[in-house]
């Protein structure tokens, strides 16, 4: 009689354990999926764009002082007195370049003349600059351009050839004509710090990009190898219409994860500014949550099917008792 009744209580039990893991399953994942869609459209939306407007205006005031001091020294009376008169005095020059550089705390300050073509800066006159010599064509694309002042990468050969960012401003007297080169140099490794300070703050990824898609500044955790954004897999073919365009805002997938990404033009430093968050770090306290509750699903579906299974068991003896003593 027994052996009759385990049929039907197995039968049960594995019906109901189906129900209520299939039933917990469902509703696990669907909760999963609908909550990673409401993350990556807050990301999209507002998370990310806001974050690059916090980093915006951070870099453009971290930034824009070097820019702003180039550019009192571009418009500088004295120094434009000085070049007219003749550039008679080297020492007058260069106490003038030492002191904005330790008022400034900058690595190199400097001053290229148009007319004798010499390299001033503060210990002395360094050099003359040469259109025939690699390491001088900086300062004929100055004289060319038609922006005021450029953000350049360079070697600074005055401080043993170390990797500095250049703002060079153009001086003009008080004709318009063309006087020269000024400007200062920052230590890069500097503008590093700052840009992986920005990067630890934020949780993101973070790097200024020219207008030919050169990779200029970024955080430590970009890879040092690419140097061009045409280089980098998944934004190489998008990359032209990325640097046609004012702002912008799209994913793309890189080494098997999804990558969002929000670019915006800086004017004031004749770049672009890209703002990256992965969306495997987002994920990671949501894939979490969906573990924590198949587990908890799993401990209630054991629990239910045993007291299932030791209610449909005293059932079954109440039931072969009563048909006993019938």
């Amino acid at each position: 009689m027994e052996k009759q009744h385990k049929k039907p209580r197995r039968k049960l039990i594995a019906i109901l354990s189906l129900l209520l893991i299939i039933g917990f399953l469902i509703i696990s994942l669907v909760s999963y999926y609908v909550s990673r869609g409401s993350l990556r459209s807050q990301i999209e939306s507002s998370g990310l764009p806001l974050t690059s407007d916090y980093i915006y205006s951070e870099i453009k005031q971290d930034l824009l002082q070097p820019i702003y001091i180039s550019s009192c020294m571009a418009n500088d009376t004295f120094l434009k007195d000085w070049i007219i008169s003749g550039e008679k005095d080297v020492s007058k020059i260069t106490k003038y370049l030492k002191e904005i550089k330790i008022k400034f705390n900058t690595l190199t300050t400097f001053f290229v003349s148009d007319k004798t073509l010499i390299y001033y800066q503060s210990h002395g006159i360094l050099k003359k600059v040469n259109p025939d010599e690699e390491r001088d064509i900086w300062y004929y694309r100055v004289k060319k351009m038609k922006p005021d002042y450029e953000i350049n990468i360079d070697p600074d050969m005055a401080n043993n050839d170390t990797i500095t960012v250049f703002i060079n401003y153009k001086i003009f007297d008080y004709n318009g004509n063309f006087l020269g080169a000024t400007g200062i140099g920052l230590a890069i490794k500097s503008i590093s710090v700052m840009m992986e300070d920005y990067s630890r703050r934020y949780n993101r990824n973070i790097y200024l990009v020219n207008k030919q898609g050169d990779v200029l500044l970024h955080n430590l955790s970009f890879p040092n190898e690419i140097k061009n954004i045409h280089e980098f897999a998944g934004l190489k073919l998008i990359a032209d219409n990325l640097l046609n365009t004012a702002k912008n805002s799209l994913k793309y997938v890189y080494n098997r994860k999804i990558v969002h990404l929000n670019t915006r033009f800086v004017p004031e430093l004749n770049m672009y500014l890209f703002v990256e968050q992965t969306e495997s770090g987002v994920l990671e306290n949501l894939n979490s949550a969906l573990l924590l509750n198949l587990i908890i699903c799993a401990i209630i579906t054991a629990f239910v099917v045993s007291l299932a299974l030791i209610s449909v068991r005293n059932y079954q003896k109440i039931t072969l008792k009563q048909q006993a003593e019938i």
